[in-house]
């Protein structure tokens, strides 16, 4: 497991990269945001070689977003999360099938995922991370401002503390970044 930073009340004030469910479309720190859902979506910033998501769901499991799939789940590069006993678990998997997916470490790639934030809170987690903007790894995805990428978002059931439980519930949309 990956540990960063815990944000669950304590006095600590809620940094910018974590959005409130509430936030405009466009985040305080200039991002852009998709609200999925009733308490489900993701934001992002580019940064100078790197871009942040924020991801968020309404679960307590585990929450999931994947880029540019060739059909289904095939050859999407995925990124895979979860709060648990106060750390954060956090992979980049790999379409294998168009049900399936694994580590991209198993398949020969490269961890390049990064959680910087973390928190559950009434039901609904928010992690967020950064990704090379082009790792070099055939297993991830390159991401290009203005680019518009095929977006696959999942979470699981409250409790599904692992990478293995079925999505309770997903969704594919486009966005543009």
């Amino acid at each position: 497991m990956t540990t960063a930073m815990l944000f669950a009340g304590g006095g600590q004030e809620e940094p910018a990269a974590v959005p409130a469910p509430a936030e405009s479309a466009v985040g305080a720190d200039g991002g852009n945001r998709v609200e999925i859902d009733t308490n489900w979506g993701v934001a992002w910033q580019f940064l100078e070689e790197e871009i942040e998501f924020t991801m968020w769901a309404p679960t307590t499991g585990w929450i999931s977003i994947g880029f540019n799939p060739s059909r289904s789940m095939r050859d999407a590069a995925y990124i895979l999360a979860y709060v648990d006993n106060g750390e954060v678990a956090i992979r980049e998997d790999f379409g294998t099938g168009n049900t399936s997916h694994r580590a991209d470490t198993s398949l020969g790639g490269a961890e390049q995922v990064r959680a910087t934030a973390f928190r559950e809170e009434g039901g609904t987690t928010y992690i967020t991370f950064v990704l090379p903007l082009d790792s070099g790894d055939e297993y991830d995805a390159v991401f290009t401002p203005g680019g518009t990428y095929t977006l696959l978002a999942a979470y699981a059931g409250n409790g599904s503390k692992n990478f293995t439980s079925p999505h309770r519930t997903r969704k594919a949309l486009q966005i543009t970044l």
